[in-house]
């Protein structure tokens, strides 16, 4: 791209690329901020290849930044799998969070992602999209699967083994700066070298976590297990709750249990959405006794931000 400044033209080149791919090979092992200088000069070679020529490296350290995805990948030794979240994560209010915005469940329930222009947030079953790329590149949410298609036909890592991959793909300049502003993150400059940041990536994810459970309905959080006890529950912790009031409530917990917020908006959008609110009111008031931390396991591999590598899963028999 041509630009007209004083003295003549200045060209920009724009450069799209996964910072671990380029570094590993794939994106299961994770880079971290001493990698920076590796990173920039692994760049400059690739480029070099391709016949742009960048003499000084300290132009890619500092280049601008308009577009940045900032990941994490959770691994999963408990023998649970992704489908236990991402069950979860699609019952959140999603209404709450973007103005407008696409919701797109994909491949079986092993993906799931929220959107709106400029900003998305995508999680998805890590494992079960590499078998996706195999099958065909259009299938997965990850694009350029092409160097690590491989990479667990010869690599043996220790079982029970899966991975939950969070990224948050930020579209825009504004948008960037939005998110920096609201993470109070006012002081790193849009360039590579600040933006590639432990701190900034782990505040980004962590509070994307936050709000997530902020939106999660709060009457899916109780322990009870049936509706028995959720109705005992109720009845307990709200004493001046009616029959009425009783019976609507029981009946939303059970159909959002099932189907989440999105789907029982769906069906019941001919009574309006003010009858919505009103519920979502109602629901949010209430008290409850024990509550179930529905995504503790997610926020703690985030709050402690460890830099994941597969030689520490690798299985040594």
């Amino acid at each position: 791209m041509k630009a007209l400044r004083a003295g003549g033209f200045m060209i920009f080149l724009k450069v799209e690329f996964s910072v671990p791919k380029l570094l590993y090979g794939n994106n299961f092992n994770e880079v971290e901020e001493p990698n920076f200088g590796d990173i920039c000069w692994k760049l400059k070679n690739a480029l070099y290849i391709m016949g742009v020529e960048v003499k000084d490296i300290k132009k890619l350290a500092n280049a601008n930044i308009s577009t940045i995805h900032y990941s994490k990948n959770i691994i999963l030794t408990d023998h649970s799998t992704p489908y236990t979240y991402l069950k979860e994560f699609q019952k959140i209010n999603v209404n709450q969070w973007f103005d407008t915005n696409q919701t797109d469940f994909r491949n079986e329930g092993h993906s799931i992602k929220y959107r709106s222009n400029d900003y998305e947030v995508t999680i998805y079953d890590k494992l079960k999209d590499l078998e996706q790329a195999k099958k065909s590149d259009k299938k997965a949410i990850e694009k350029d699967n092409c160097t690590q298609l491989s990479l667990f036909d010869t690599y043996e890592v220790k079982q029970p083994f899966e991975v939950l991959r969070i990224e948050v793909r930020i579209g825009s300049r504004k948008k960037l700066q939005q998110i920096l502003k609201k993470y109070h993150l006012q002081g790193k400059e849009r360039n590579f070298n600040d933006l590639f940041s432990k701190e900034v990536s782990r505040e980004v994810l962590l509070s994307t976590i936050d709000d997530i459970e902020r939106i999660y309905p709060k009457i899916l959080t109780t322990e009870c297990d049936t509706l028995q006890k959720f109705t005992i529950d109720l009845e307990i912790n709200n004493p001046k709750l009616k029959y009425s009031q009783l019976l609507k409530l029981i009946g939303a917990k059970a159909l959002i249990q099932e189907i989440g917020v999105r789907e029982f908006r769906k069906i019941t959008s001919r009574h309006g959405k003010t009858q919505w609110y009103r519920l979502n009111k109602e629901m949010q008031a209430l008290k409850y006794g024990k509550s179930n931390d529905i995504f503790k396991t997610v926020r703690e591999a985030v709050e402690a931000f460890e830099t994941i590598k597969l030689d520490n899963y690798k299985d040594k028999m």
